[in-house]
């Protein structure tokens, strides 16, 4: 069951919102450690390597706030938590914007020691943006606030947008402004592919952002490994593959809002609810981030590169995806329409970001790394990358959608870009060509059938000049 506001207005600038939520019951079946494990999204692998989201701002705008008090945000110098109110109604202390924060930012207590978030060294601003109705001028002050005054890389978002007041295809006024901030500023955006509905609702089909899916167990004792029945489907209504990542959402054990060491069990029955996977994808980021901070290399935290590194390792394996290639031509993009590109793996991510980067036409013999260059129109860029025979080779490029805001409206820019992706083996033969369509990433995943050096050509087949772009690569078991 969602909960649904109602709207006292709705003109262009106002809708109705859902919070992404249900209910739920205490239990203590399984818990975050479960879901942040190596059964879950790993990120617990992470930590050990002294990475926790340190140094990293998040924002979450909702429908109400973090109790900022609890103690699962306690910090030496105070709470981990800052709250926000941009309704003019006042502050609201809210259950679902508790559980959400405290998926990332939790260091536990003593009655529940194990409660441990995916980023609990991140820093996390709480902006109540709806107050059962939103406006286009209220989201585009809370990012102002939160992007330019606080310095946040990362914003997620507690609420979906019905299927009957706005259409998911990217082109409302809500998508696009999400859009313009993440291209701008260089944001992450962190979404959902929301719930009950039958296909990805607003805000999951933003092209600059990452949506998430929510991952169930098929037995109640085992791993995680389907899509809950009300996680939305992709893809997106103009036909975009959203949404992109899976992530944990049944019997997860979070800070809840009724007491200051009150905890709650998350989508105890299974339904996929995608407000708790949404924090996953923003802790696997906030872990980037600081591992890019204490980098030497630059460009390593540009959004481009962050969302290519997550997506190129998410794992497709736990949904039976079928990644079997037979013939040596075979590649496949392993998008699935519930699941997007499989269940986010913050290890991999890590050892893909960490490998370093790799060059125009310089031979690699990395297993694993990243790139990040801006091509001119009409342009191709080459990278080269040693591989073995019978191996796999995934890559993932994306790029932003560029849109330009004229007073309160966002427009496309005049000559949309986008990049095809080509990978040649050895000898030159080509073995897979991947366009974008409609999309800003594209991911091919290629079985290897010789030893040598393979070609990844790029080529920006519009006239739009100077673009950017980010690019991830594994060459890994098959």
């Amino acid at each position: 069951m969602m909960k649904t506001l109602k709207s006292y207005t709705h003109n262009s600038f106002c809708t109705i919102v859902s919070l992404l939520i249900f209910l739920s019951a205490s239990s203590t079946v399984s818990a975050l450690k479960e879901a942040l494990g190596k059964d879950g999204i790993n990120a617990y692998a992470v930590h050990e390597k002294g990475i926790t989201g340190a140094g990293v701002n998040i924002g979450l705008l909702s429908n109400g706030n973090v109790r900022d008090s609890h103690i699962a945000f306690e910090r030496e110098n105070g709470s981990a938590v800052r709250l926000h109110d941009f309704t003019d109604s006042g502050l609201s202390r809210s259950s679902h914007d508790t559980e959400m924060a405290g998926i990332i930012l939790s260091n536990g207590s003593s009655s529940h020691p194990d409660q441990i978030g995916g980023a609990p060294g991140a820093k996390l601003h709480s902006g109540r943006f709806s107050d059962k109705s939103l406006y286009q001028r209220t989201i585009t002050n809370a990012l102002d606030e939160l992007i330019k005054k606080h310095y946040c890389r990362i914003i997620m978002t507690g609420i979906q947008l019905p299927k009957e007041i706005v259409s998911a295809d990217g082109n409302s006024n809500w998508a696009k402004l999400y859009d313009y901030y993440a291209e701008t500023y260089d944001v992450i955006f962190a979404v959902a592919a929301g719930n009950s509905s039958p296909q990805v609702t607003v805000f999951g089909d933003i092209y600059n952002g990452i949506a998430a899916a929510g991952m169930v167990k098929s037995d109640p004792n085992g791993i995680y490994d389907k899509i809950g029945s009300i996680s939305n489907h992709g893809p997106t209504a103009d036909g975009r593959k959203k949404p992109e990542v899976s992530a944990p959402t049944q019997g997860l054990v979070a800070p809840t809002s009724t007491g200051d060491d009150q905890w709650e069990t998350l989508d105890p029955t299974g339904l996929g609810l995608t407000s708790y996977a949404i924090p996953h994808t923003v802790g696997v980021a906030a872990l980037l981030l600081e591992t890019a901070a204490k980098c030497p290399a630059e460009n390593d935290d540009r959004t481009e590169v962050i969302k290519a590194v997550i997506i190129n390792s998410a794992d497709p394996v736990p949904f039976n995806t079928d990644t079997s290639l037979s013939n040596p031509a075979d590649s496949t993009t392993v998008w699935n329409p519930d699941s997007g590109y499989g269940k986010l793996d913050a290890l991999k991510a890590y050892e893909t970001l960490t490998a370093g980067s790799v060059s125009q036409k310089t031979p690699t013999r990395q297993t694993k790394g990243w790139a990040y260059d801006v091509i001119g129109k009409t342009q191709m860029q080459e990278y080269q990358i040693q591989a073995a025979k019978n191996k796999r080779l995934i890559v993932t490029v994306t790029w932003h959608r560029k849109l330009q805001k004229i007073g309160s409206k966002y427009f496309e820019e005049p000559v949309p870009f986008r990049l095809d992706l080509k990978i040649l083996s050895p000898a030159g033969k080509m073995l897979a060509f991947e366009t974008a369509g409609p999309n800003n990433l594209i991911k091919a995943d290629l079985l290897l059938r010789e030893d040598g050096q393979y070609t990844v050509v790029l080529k920006n087949p519009t006239l739009a000049e100077n673009r950017d772009y980010g690019l991830a690569f594994e060459v890994t078991e098959p």
